[in-house]
């Protein structure tokens, strides 16, 4: 995909193609938000502050959003707030531990004690926890640049309080994240009308389910454990992470 690696460039191509979506539908946008936020409601939830109503409830959910201008933005909001929470988990990791701190929870040695074999496995951890770190704020300044070439207001990071203290905490924890951030835009995804939108966000999919298989092979579970990943309902991704929010950014 032309541009894929810029994130600008990628950031203009999803808000043209939500615009040309939207033109072709005649303006009307309320379908769109109604069916992207039946599957991913949860997200704009969790933005937003508001509490949740249930899946079941279709026809509430549409109503609440009748008169909500701009539903394209508020699909990019919804995935932009588990983002936000994610980047904000790994900077304040990466704040928290270093190399060596990996190292001691590890094998209980700062990394120059280690082996060469067993420092470079350590050293590679690290650096791919970083890595899963960098694309988490790519995929924030992706989505925040769309919102705003579509003349909305990224909804901002919330405050968070993760109650890591320890690099295994850490770990387990970033686990979690990923593996839920596969599960909410698997249930997003087929709710999407844009060609490009639907295109970012099963490429950032893709990008959490590989990120998910790092941390479940770390915590010592299986890369792969199901032939088919599931989806998770509002209930089940506020369970996940809505404990960690402390509050939304706009307060």
């Amino acid at each position: 995909m032309t541009g894929i690696n810029d994130p600008e460039a990628y950031a203009e191509r999803i808000a043209e193609s939500v615009k040309e979506q939207a033109e072709q539908s005649g303006g009307s946008r309320r379908n769109f938000l109604g069916r992207s936020v039946l599957a991913g409601g949860a997200l704009l939830a969790l933005g937003s502050g508001t509490g949740l109503a249930s899946e079941h409830e279709d026809d509430e959910l549409e109503a609440d959003f009748d008169d909500v201008a701009g539903t394209d933005i508020d699909v990019l909001n919804y995935a932009l707030t588990l983002e936000n929470l994610e980047n904000a988990f790994y900077r304040e990791g990466r704040d928290m531990f270093s190399v060596d701190d990996f190292a001691r929870e590890m094998y209980d040695k700062n990394l120059d004690g280690l082996s060469s074999e067993t420092a470079e496995e350590v050293q590679m951890t690290y650096d791919r926890v970083e890595v899963i770190g960098e694309h988490e704020a790519t995929h924030v300044e992706v989505l925040g640049e769309a919102i705003t070439l579509l003349g909305g207001e990224p909804n901002p990071e919330a405050s968070y309080d993760f109650g890591v203290d320890t690099v295994d905490g850490f770990l387990a924890t970033a686990q979690v994240f990923e593996n839920t951030g596969v599960a909410a835009y698997a249930g997003a995804a087929p709710f999407i009308e844009s060609p490009d939108l639907l295109g970012a966000a099963l490429s950032i999919h893709s990008v959490e389910a590989r990120h998910a298989a790092f941390l479940n092979d770390v915590n010592g579970e299986s890369l792969f454990p199901d032939a088919f990943d599931s989806a998770l309902s509002q209930e089940a991704v506020l369970d996940a992470v809505g404990p960690f929010i402390e509050s939304d950014g706009g307060e």
